[in-house]
């Protein structure tokens, strides 16, 4: 069965729930929109200033008279809760002084050294030091460096592998006796 043509089309009823795509069109851009009852508040009612946004809270003290029961002044004065803080005679409370400390650095081993300088007890000296380092051609950037020149890379790009860090081997000295730490080769 074929679909009926366009002229026979017209004809026939709509099909059932074609009424929820006759909805009226959008509002026009001039519509009104409707304005708020009240209007905004000035700058000086939007923005409030606070005098000391970050109050200083005073400790309650203690009563000079702990035997006498406790009178009515409207005050709350509560009793020492904190552990370390102690009464005085003026009625301040002071607390111990905290110190705090950094833990000590711990050397590494000598063998552990990689390519950065490190903390390490000079073997030679004693001293604990930390390395100084410097950095020398190793094998393998004269490896690439002869790899490129076989390649035909002589107009100064076979000498790039020399000057890369990553190719090359960190040799560690004690800066107080300039001994040899160690050397970690790549």
């Amino acid at each position: 069965m074929e679909p009926p043509s366009y002229e026979d089309a017209r004809f026939h009823p709509p099909a059932l729930g074609t009424e929820a795509f006759n909805s009226p069109p959008p509002p026009g851009y001039d519509a009104s929109i409707l304005s708020p009852t009240t209007p905004p508040p000035t700058y000086g009612e939007a923005v409030t200033f606070q005098p000391d946004p970050f109050p200083v809270l005073i400790p309650p003290t203690l009563p000079t008279d702990v035997t006498s029961p406790p009178q009515n002044t409207g005050s709350t004065v509560h009793q020492i809760t904190q552990i370390g803080v102690t009464p005085s005679s003026n009625g301040i409370q002071t607390q111990p002084a905290v110190v705090r400390t950094q833990p000590q650095p711990v050397p590494i081993s000598v063998t552990h050294l990689r390519d950065a300088p490190g903390l390490v007890r000079c073997p030679h000296c004693q001293h604990l030091v930390t390395s100084d380092v410097t950095y020398e051609p190793g094998w393998a950037a004269w490896f690439i460096c002869a790899l490129l020149t076989l390649m035909g890379l002589v107009c100064g790009f076979c000498l790039i592998p020399l000057m890369s860090r990553r190719l090359q081997d960190a040799h560690h000295y004690c800066p107080r006796c300039r001994n040899q730490l160690h050397v970690s080769t790549r």
